[in-house]
């Protein structure tokens, strides 16, 4: 038996979260590393160089600082009440305790590597965490403007001495002058008792050896980067070295037999120069390393069944992430006092899953994750049995909280913005109240889902799938009647669906109308998602504009602006509704204009990959430069900055891009500003191309997704898996309230400033390295199709 199956039997088949394994992690690696030069910023005894903020006790003994606080309160801290947010709760906390240390005091080393020792003694609570920051002074002044830079928020074990570094050499820190160390209260979940104790010593700045590489398209000398999970058996098998050697073996790990060997091809570019290592010719099942000049890999799996394992532990982290529902080792029952209401009737709206690091839950992700469950189930079926029923019960969870979070007269439940735990007892300061919306995007989007539910669930549980395919046709007349009123919800920018475009209403829309069709063989759904199949052509490019791609898809008809994603994407959902129109009405008349459409954008995805070779990331798409006067566009895609403030720094990212012509612009990251990290950008490109991929049967297709699930786990230029627990050289991420947690994957790979280059700081925060359900779904999702066609 496998390592991960008896973790999978143990753990209950994940009903309790699988144990976390910091022995293939990147802290482990962090603290073998030569220190060259060490300086302590705090002699132990000093008080007078720290100044404290918020409420809360210090004190300091036998070389120690100690810190104290209350978990909650029972009232807003003053720093919370002038938020902008405080008025409704969201997102407001009971605030922080903070310890800031003067270090302006001193003639720094030229250090990269903040270290430290720190105990924290907090009784009940499951996940303690500390944000260490540091203020800089210098040329380049951190914080950023953002408040993305300059901050960690470290994960930390409870009840003990935890070693904490944090290499800060790729982050501006010529000129410290504050090191602080902050203590988020964020309430107390069933078992947090009412204080947070914290100790703190031995706070240095180092200067150590060999820092790991975050930044740039160029890996660590001497090594090769590969998906560290492994190769699915089909496809590509490239890893990318940084190295002198000219030629490469692969190694049985099991036998040391040699099975495979060839030349190292070395390849310039605008990215840089690279040797690629191609085996692609070996498509053996075992565990295999490469071996070139002095180096060797760590081992990885060819296997059909590759990523089984990924999806395990994909599930362990959506598992984790249940709100309402006590996660053994994570918290209690949660969230019980979050209300909504609508025409007088009122309903707790605990459930589904907490959206990201903080617990916030969003109606449309929980959706979308449902989708991602089911569709990656019904591929795995013939593969693992035991993860198909794992993977529908945790779909019933979450369709649970769909299906009872409705009023009527189409309003439901669409969200609500938290990070705090509360206390579960409705009619006090802390509850929080939910959204109540009637959105035709959101209910065309659920009807979709229930109606993909419905058929899912036939045979296992035929009530659940009645009770689908009756809230579909009501959610769809609902979504319909809104939509011809209204059109784009303008007046209802609703969490993770204010960005989308009018061309995705009508794709979500024509699945709702196809899958309804299927299960029920009314006409007027046949003739709607015709109806808007023409909508979603109308607003693709199709070279008539004299552009020099053509394929990509406009927010509407009038052609006028690119769809663009940059943390939150469904750039797959106009693939997937022309194919699945294609599939339930093989015989319409219109069906080749369909695949017409599906061709035109396969090929635009194909002419993508040559701007990121050698690497397999799908570059975010094409951009014009009319979008720097678009002002009505930018207020929608990007929240809380400035349009007249950021519209120089959105005409330098796309002058940082590949310039095509016609004042065409490729970027291989998005244009983005506060929120960066782009796995769900990929991913979704990806999905996109394996759906094309599964009906055209065309493995260059195919091949695009393969390489977005290689990205995330490793063949990237850092060498790291972004999801924690698999692979190898995995690292702590943003968890905030929730923990690390086994599966758990990050917003994504971002850039510096306006660059175009890769950048993964070390650094614990949102929102490249906060955890959210999204990617995980999107992985789901483009995984199933890779399983399908393996």
């Amino acid at each position: 038996m496998t390592d991960i199956r008896r973790q999978i039997l143990d753990s209950g088949v994940i009903h309790f979260p699988l144990s976390l394994d910091s022995d293939n992690s990147i802290e482990k690696e962090y603290l073998s590393k030569k220190v060259l030069e060490s300086q302590d910023l705090w002699n132990g005894k000093e008080p007078s160089v720290w100044r404290f903020e918020g409420e809360g006790l210090n004190w300091i003994e036998d070389d120690i600082l100690h810190l104290e606080t209350g978990a909650r309160s029972d009232h807003w801290p003053e720093t919370e009440v002038r938020s902008r947010n405080a008025k409704t709760g969201e997102y407001a906390t009971f605030g922080s305790y903070e310890a800031k240390l003067d270090v302006s005091r001193l003639n720094l080393i030229d250090g990269n590597r903040i270290h430290f020792m720190i105990r924290p003694d907090c009784d009940g609570l499951h996940s303690p965490v500390i944000r260490v920051a540091f203020i800089n002074d210098g040329k380049i002044k951190i914080p950023d403007r953002y408040s993305r830079e300059g901050f960690s928020c470290m994960n930390l074990k409870n009840h003990e001495w935890n070693d904490m570094s944090w290499e800060i050499g790729s982050i501006a820190h010529d000129k410290i002058t504050e090191v602080s160390f902050i203590v988020h209260r964020y309430g107390a979940e069933v078992s947090t008792g009412e204080l947070l104790r914290f100790q703190i010593k031995d706070i240095r700045l180092e200067n150590i050896d060999d820092p790991t590489v975050n930044y740039g398209w160029i890996c660590h000398k001497d090594t090769a980067v590969f998906p560290t999970t492994g190769y699915f058996s089909k496809g590509q098998k490239i890893a990318i070295a940084n190295t002198d050697a000219n030629c490469f073996d692969v190694m049985n790990a099991d036998t040391d037999e040699l099975v495979f060997s060839g030349k190292i091809e070395q390849v310039s570019n605008r990215l840089g120069s690279f040797g690629v290592i191609d085996f692609s010719l070996l498509e053996d099942s075992g565990e295999f390393y490469i071996r070139f000049g002095n180096s060797k890999t760590s081992r990885f799996r060819i296997s059909d069944e590759a990523q089984l394992s990924t999806v395990w532990k994909l599930l362990n982290f959506i598992y984790s992430e249940r709100c309402g529902y006590p996660v053994p080792s994570k918290h209690g029952t949660c969230h019980q006092d979050v209300v909504a209401e609508y025409d007088g009737v009122k309903l707790s709206a605990a459930g589904g899953w907490h959206d990201a690091a903080d617990v916030s839950q969003e109606t449309c992700q929980t959706g979308e994750t449902i989708q991602g469950l089911i569709d990656v189930a019904e591929a795995v079926k013939d593969m693992d049995g035991l993860l198909y029923v794992r993977l529908m019960e945790e779909a019933a969870w979450g369709l649970d909280y769909i299906l009872r979070t409705r009023f009527s007269n189409g309003f439901r439940v669409t969200g609500l913005s938290i990070r705090r735990w509360t206390d579960n007892r409705i009619g006090n300061f802390d509850d929080e109240k939910a959204r109540v919306r009637n959105h035709s995007f959101i209910n065309f989007q659920l009807a979709n889902i229930e109606a993909l539910a419905s058929v899912a669930f036939k045979e296992i549980d035929p009530e659940l799938s009645w009770k689908c395919q009756d809230a579909a046709i009501e959610d769809y007349a609902y979504a319909l009647q809104r939509f011809l009123a209204v059109g784009l919800e303008v007046d209802q920018p609703d969490g993770h669906v204010k960005t989308a475009s009018l061309s995705q209403y009508y794709a979500v829309a024509a699945m709702a109308a196809a899958r309804l069709f299927s299960i029920t063989g009314e006409a007027s759904y046949h003739a709607d998602a015709v109806d808007h199949a023409r909508h979603i052509i109308a607003s693709q490019e199709d070279g008539s504009s004299g552009l020099p791609m053509k394929g990509f898809f406009y927010r509407d008809e009038s052609r006028k602006t690119i769809i663009h994603s940059s943390h939150q994407s469904r750039d797959y959902i106009f693939a997937e509704a022309l194919s699945l129109l294609c599939r339930i009405f093989p015989d319409d008349k219109e069906k080749a204009g369909w695949e017409q459409s599906m061709r035109i954008h396969g090929e635009y995805l194909k002419e993508l990959m040559h701007y990121a070779y050698p690497y397999g990331m799908i570059p975010a798409g094409i951009h014009k430069d009319s979008e720097l006067d678009d002002r009505e566009v930018f207020a929608f895609m990007n929240r809380d900055v400035d349009f007249d403030t950021e519209r120089e720094n959105y005409r330098e990212q796309l002058n940082n891009g590949i310039a095509i012509g016609s004042g065409c612009y490729i970027r291989n990251f998005p244009v983005w500003f506060s929120f960066r990290g782009n796995t769900a950008v990929l991913l979704s490109e990806g999905k996109a191309a394996t759906i094309l991929g599964d009906y055209f049967k065309d493995d260059e297709l195919l091949q695009i997704g393969r390489e977005q699930l290689y990205w995330v786990l490793g063949k990237n230029p850092f060498g790291q898996s972004l999801i924690y627990g698999e692979g190898r050289r995995y690292g702590q991420q943003y968890t905030a309230l929730l923990g690390e947690t086994v599966g758990e994957l990050a917003v994504g790979v971002q850039t510096r400033a306006n660059e175009d280059l890769p950048y993964w700081p070390a650094g614990c925060i949102a929102t490249y390295r906060e955890v959210w359900v999204t990617p995980a779904t999107k992985y789901m999702m483009l995984a199933a199709d890779i399983f399908r066609n393996s």
